[in-house]
């Protein structure tokens, strides 16, 4: 029995079930408007149309010496009377890495990266409890030119919950999220990609949502390779209507380290902008 399958098969059925939950749709209605205000894009489960450009500078983890620079731009909107979001990344990137550390770059390019799409929705919201479950279905096309591209068509289920004001302290939210990726289409001579992500961030916001932290622990374990490896991201980001005038822009920092014994990078460091209205 195939029984790297046979889980993934066991998450996409949970997927499918929970996105045929009958929604509350009253309680949803009520968490909107409450969200309305906030412009800061960092609610997981806040609808809005959004519109993000961000820069990701990155140490890769080689033998000798090796950098790495993707650029993404990103685009987010509220589809079917905003009952789902619809998502996507599309990436430029340029990598140099000198795996022997002889001086000599053995990759040197430059392309489109990845481009991916996402729908997701909330089945279960209940702000009395103050937590919320929601689901996605997530595709990697098979885009890209570069080492960093894809030569291969991915699917990711997700499934992550939203819990408020956790601990009792306000302004805030936790959110725990597990994705499966699986590729199911490969070019020639290209590994097949079958990998679990575990996901979780804390957010801290300001009272009036001008300004916000983050502190977001990801893990993932492949199948295929057997590496583990993780990154630990903290993101520092203010909202730009106090400072110039621009109501619903932002700019923020995002800092980040490598973490497990096969971490693709050592560390990076990643600027964005983002509007939403």
């Amino acid at each position: 029995m195939n029984y790297t399958r046979l889980f993934f098969g066991l998450i996409l059925t949970l997927t499918l079930s929970l996105g045929v939950m009958a929604f509350d749709v009253r309680a949803q209605d009520d968490a909107k408007a409450s969200m309305k205000s906030d412009k800061t894009g960092t609610n997981p489960i806040n609808f809005t149309y959004d519109f993000r450009v961000y820069n990701d500078f990155s140490w890769l983890n080689a033998t000798g010496d090796g950098e790495q620079n993707v650029t993404t731009v990103e685009f987010r909107m509220p589809i079917l009377d905003g009952k789902f979001q619809f998502r996507t990344r599309v990436r430029g990137v340029s990598i140099k890495a000198d795996y022997n550390n002889d001086g000599i770059d053995e990759v040197d390019d430059s392309g489109l990266g990845e481009v991916d799409f996402r729908f997701l929705t909330v089945p279960y919201l209940n702000m009395a409890k103050k937590m919320a479950i929601a689901i996605g279905f997530e595709a990697f096309l098979p885009t890209g030119d570069t080492p960093s591209g894809s030569d291969r068509f991915s699917i990711g289920p997700q499934v992550f919950g939203v819990f408020f004001m956790p601990f009792g302290i306000k302004n805030s939210l936790i959110a725990p999220a597990y994705q499966h990726r699986v590729s199911t289409w490969e070019d020639e001579g290209v590994s097949r990609l079958n990998q679990s992500l575990f996901d979780v961030f804390f957010l801290l916001t300001s009272t009036d949502k001008q300004y916000w932290m983050l502190v977001n622990p990801q893990y993932v374990i492949d199948h295929e390779t057997d590496a583990n490896f993780g990154f630990v991201d903290a993101e520092f980001g203010t909202m730009l209507d106090k400072i110039m005038g621009l109501n619903g822009h932002s700019v923020y920092i995002r800092p980040s380290i490598g973490i497990g014994e096969d971490h693709p990078t050592d560390g990076s460091i990643e600027v964005g902008y983002k509007v939403i209205w």
